[in-house]
């Protein structure tokens, strides 16, 4: 059966119940109780069949189909309260509808808490249990107000009265409090909408056993009510259909998995603080003193809105501040990354283009050394007012830090659209801005890069945009402006390919270290050394930027050699700390193909005094596979294979990296002398908490199970995907979630003290 046959199938599911919930409100207003009970019954059945097949649906998660479980046996417990309410005929506490009650919130609370959530840093975690704390806050006023109160009041204050009062809005509370923590942190994109409706299901529930609770206040014996059995019914339909609704997102995979957090559920600690005041109001209203306090409610609640309205205006001002540049106004290059970034994902739905000009001042400093800081200044911002000008209202323009600057602009259909913008904004500079008795004049070399849809990234629109710009620059005149085409990365590369010679000995090279932490203790086992090349005039230059370079101007050993002794006298002082950590250090198939590989690998361990064992050399899944595959075209001594044999022999460690990127095949892995497989992390990203993300994961880490080698994944990016490569059995993890590559310094500061010597 097809995926949109059976969401159809739900469909029809959620058609029938909404019948029967027809029906059941029917029977309720005509007083027929048989139609009634039969249409509560029914539509709880159906619930609880729909959540026993949630909980065993192939295509959620775990722990979705763990939570499930429980919400199924909390459903037969809903189902059962109205069953034990009918047959009683509740009275006063403790009755069975009491017990059924408690049991059923007492189920669903802990249900509710074992969905997956979204991951929070540790100060959301404090506003979320203070935005839910002033909700429960709400709640609990009107319980006191409505239901607690007036039972006290009527029956006496003995203990037995209060707890009699206060069991079943204690339980509603505690659930309500599980509920709204749920909402503000965000539950896990598969089951973010059944929860909301679950949610509205426990809000109407809520409501019926306070007006439950007000009657009993009143009569010692409370018989059913049309209210109750409304509230009822309406908790069952509800509850049913958050159970399809799972069922049918499931069957369609209808996930966003980039969808942000939802912004109503902000709104909960708001609605908490009304319904405060409006109980105030209600109260001077029914006691007669309406004069006298109805000026301090309005005014403590005008107020209160007043002092919200400024932290609004306050948290909107801190979001300025921290994406806009303090001198100019403009965006800085926080914004306009992520607004390039924006730009294009709209690109590639819609089909347009997006450019980006790259503006860098010429002359700034010597208008600066001439004529101070204060030129300087006023130079810059009258730029960038040059600028907002020259673009039309929906683009932006920002200032990427000293006197370079950059526009975004949107859909610009072609590059001609682009180059417009670049004579705008040259024409503009031939006014001269006006500075005590002198006169400035701004002119500029622009960079112009158009990116297609889904054609690039907005850091490689940016780099081409930088490469425009500095071939710009080389030219005589005023502003001048350069379209970026495929020559001009061709010249750079050979330009850095020349750079890269005199990198080594000139000291521009450096190391980072990205922590590998052990599962599901999370402690770190290793780290990988990652290069970086600190270029003069490009800045900080990553791996992909010049090791293919490195490999084509024959410097690769040279670079390999460098990292691989920097790297072990820097994790051999590290052992004191952690002794049995693991040094992962990459390689490329050229140091492979060097027949003298083995032995300077090992020359190196011996200099620094680094236990072989220690040392895991990541090679990419290329350069061993196909050598596996044929070997052919290689020397008896410099065989890749061989030499990976050799270094095992050693003692030393071997990973397949980025495994299942290439062209691997499953009949030659266990030829191969490795000892893990690094899950690239294409895969990690993949995983959304359902079967189908996980599958390429899942079959990877089994593979490395069944052959006993170790697997860690890469590219962790969030709670979500450390917790499912858990549940998955992934050994070990590395990416952003922990940490990223970051400085011999500050990863000292992540190991625990020095080991105590025995």
């Amino acid at each position: 059966m097809g995926a949109d046959r059976r969401t159809r199938r739900w469909a029809a599911v959620l058609w029938v119940l909404g019948g029967l919930y027809a029906l059941t409100v029917a029977g309720i207003v005509a007083t027929a109780g048989a139609l009634t009970v039969a249409g509560i019954l029914v539509s709880g059945v159906i619930g609880l069949v729909c959540a026993v097949c949630a909980a065993r649906h192939d295509w959620l998660d775990q722990r979705t189909r763990r939570a499930w479980r429980f919400m199924a046996f909390g459903y037969g417990l809903a189902l059962g309260v109205p069953v034990v309410a009918t047959v009683t005929d509740t009275g006063p506490f403790p009755s069975p509808g009491d017990a059924a009650h408690l049991a059923f919130v007492l189920v669903l609370l802990f249900a509710v808490r074992a969905f997956p959530l979204l991951p929070e840093a540790r100060g959301e975690r404090h506003k979320h249990v203070l935005d839910a704390a002033i909700v429960v806050a709400g709640a609990a006023t009107t319980m006191w107000y409505f239901v607690v109160g007036p039972y006290i009041a009527a029956k006496g204050a003995s203990t037995g009265t209060v707890v009699a009062a206060a069991a079943r809005p204690a339980a509603d509370l505690a659930l309500l409090s599980g509920l709204v923590m749920v909402l503000l942190r965000g539950a896990d994109p598969t089951s973010r909408r059944p929860l909301g409706i679950v949610a509205a299901g426990m809000l109407v529930y809520t409501v019926g056993d306070g007006h439950l609770g007000h009657l009993r206040a009143h009569a010692d014996q409370v018989g059913r009510t049309a209210w109750q059995l409304a509230c009822w019914s309406t908790t069952l339909f509800l509850l049913a259909a958050a159970a399809v609704e799972q069922n049918r997102r499931a069957t369609r995979r209808s996930v966003d998995r980039g969808a942000a957090r939802p912004g109503r559920t902000r709104l909960l600690p708001y609605a908490g603080i009304g319904v405060g005041y409006a109980l105030l109001v209600l109260a001077a209203v029914r006691q007669g003193q309406a004069h006298p306090w109805a000026g301090l409610v309005a005014g403590a609640a005008g107020i209160t809105g007043l002092v919200m309205l400024r932290q609004a205006l306050v948290q909107q001002e801190s979001r300025e501040m921290a994406v806009t540049d303090g001198l100019t106004g403009l965006a800085n290059r926080s914004r306009v990354h992520e607004a390039l970034g924006r730009a294009l994902a709209r690109g590639g739905r819609t089909g347009g283009s997006t450019a980006v000009l790259l503006l860098d001042l010429n002359g700034f400093k010597q208008v600066n050394d001439a004529l101070g800081h204060e030129a300087g200044d006023r130079l810059l911002v009258e730029f960038g007012e040059m600028m907002r000008r020259s673009v039309l209202g929906g683009d932006l323009v920002g200032r990427l830090g000293g006197d370079e600057f950059a526009a975004v602009l949107h859909d610009i259909g072609r590059v001609d659209h682009a180059v417009a913008v670049a004579r705008r904004i040259a024409a503009a500079t031939e006014q001269p801005i006006p500075f005590g008795d002198q006169t400035l004049r701004a002119s500029a070399s622009i960079g112009v890069a158009v990116g297609g849809p889904g054609e690039c990234t907005a850091d490689e629109l940016l780099h081409r945009a930088d490469l425009a710009m500095h071939q710009a620059k080389r030219r005589d005149g005023g502003t001048r402006w350069q379209c970026w085409d495929r020559s001009l990365t061709d010249e750079a590369e050979l330009s850095l390919e020349h750079e890269l010679r005199g990198a080594i000995a000139g000291g521009q090279l450096r190391l980072l270290y990205q922590p590998i932490v052990a599962l599901p203790h999370r402690e770190i086992a290793g780290v990988e050394a990652l290069v970086r090349w600190e270029h003069p005039r490009h800045g900080l230059l990553v791996p992909e930027r010049f090791v293919p370079l490195a490999e084509r101007a024959g410097v690769i050993e040279d670079l390999g050699r460098w990292v691989l002794e920097q790297a072990c006298a820097q994790a051999k002082a590290w052992q004191r700390r952690v002794p049995s950590l693991q040094l992962n250090v990459n390689i490329s198939p050229r140091q492979l193909d060097n027949q003298g590989f083995t032995g300077e690998v090992l020359e190196i361990l011996d200099r620094a005094g680094f236990f072989p064992g220690h040392l895991v050399l990541e090679v990419p899944e290329s350069a061993v596979v196909g050598g596996a595959a044929d070997g052919a075209g290689h020397t008896a001594e410099a065989d890749p294979i061989a030499q990976l044999e050799a270094l095992t022999t050693a003692g030393i460690r071997v990973a397949l990296d980025d495994f299942g990127t290439g062209y691997s095949s499953l009949r030659y892995l266990t030829r191969l002398p490795v000892d893990a497989l690094k899950l690239d992390s294409c895969f990690v990203a993949e995983l959304d908490g359902t079967s189908k993300g996980s599958a390429v994961a899942q079959a990877v880490l089994r593979l490395g199970q069944m052959l006993h080698l170790d697997t860690v994944a890469e590219g962790v990016e969030g709670e979500a995907q450390a917790r499912e490569l858990t549940l998955l059995g992934c050994e070990k993890a590395q990416g952003i979630y922990f940490s990223g590559p970051v400085p011999a310094a500050e990863l000292e500061r992540q190991l625990p003290a020095v080991a105590t010597p025995r």
